[in-house]
């Protein structure tokens, strides 16, 4: 069996691809799973580490992609290989041991807006002499934002609504924003607090709550996202008042 997990942003997306492989189940982390870069000076290179905590060496591939998100977060990609510099773009990590990657923008200092980025760190299957077991591959995703030298990311909230989720048995009414970057920069929502109110219903959702419930929040440049909200909207509740007060921090 080889597994295939993908990791980035705070949430993990996991894919299962079922071959016969014999090996024993591997593991390996990558640290950081966000860069924040810019196309001009110092944050124009950064590098990612992977560490090896199995017993065998673990054969890492690394490659990038572009990123476009739609209002609903959905995502387009396409091929970047010839934006970036990533040295090694393979290695072998040892048992116990680490392995950095080095990350360097090619795309050029006068990027005209923000672009988004998954850089995949992939397991190289390795051919074993034949034995029962499972060999577990693994490639973890580092999302990567690259910034234009000069622009200030700006967040507008342009909707509210309340949906319904979960399923037939046991369903859950949401509040929902809809927020817009009319800006060049893109913006994490991570860095806003959010205010919601109606009557005498509120809640508030400080950015490490953000953060740690929902996400990065990434806005791209001139585009809009929605976002739903975790916490339960009261059944009296239909409309909502919402503010947002975001400070953006820039790479």
């Amino acid at each position: 069996m080889r597994l295939l997990r993908w990791v980035w942003s705070s949430t993990a997306v996991v894919a299962a691809l079922v071959a016969v492989s014999p090996h024993t189940a591997s593991a390996t982390s990558v640290s950081p799973i966000q860069l924040e870069m810019t196309a001009l000076g110092p944050k124009s290179r950064m590098q990612v580490t992977a560490s090896n905590s199995s017993q065998a060496p673990m054969a890492l591939e690394a490659q990038i992609q572009r990123i476009e998100l739609d209002e609903n977060g959905q995502q387009t990609t396409s091929k970047a290989d010839d934006e970036f510099l990533i040295f090694p773009p393979q290695a072998m990590v040892p048992p116990g041991g680490t392995q950095v990657f080095r990350v360097e923008w090619l795309g050029g200092p006068d990027l005209a807006k923000s672009q988004t980025y998954q850089l995949a760190l992939s397991q190289i299957p390795v051919k074993l002499k034949a034995q029962a077991g499972v060999q577990v591959v693994m490639s973890f995703g580092v999302l990567i934002n690259v910034a234009p030298a000069k622009g200030t990311p700006q967040v507008k909230l342009v909707g509210t609504g309340i949906d319904t989720v979960g399923d037939k048995k046991a369903t859950q009414r949401r509040p929902t924003i809809t927020v817009e970057n009319a800006s060049n920069v893109h913006a994490l929502l991570q860095d806003a607090t959010i205010r919601l109110s109606s009557g005498s219903w509120s809640q508030t959702l400080s950015p490490g709550d953000f953060a740690q419930k929902v996400g990065m929040g990434l806005v791209q440049p001139g585009k809009r996202r929605k976002f739903t909200l975790p916490f339960d909207v009261p059944a009296s509740v239909t409309t909502l008042q919402a503010s947002i007060d975001y400070t953006p921090k820039r790479p």
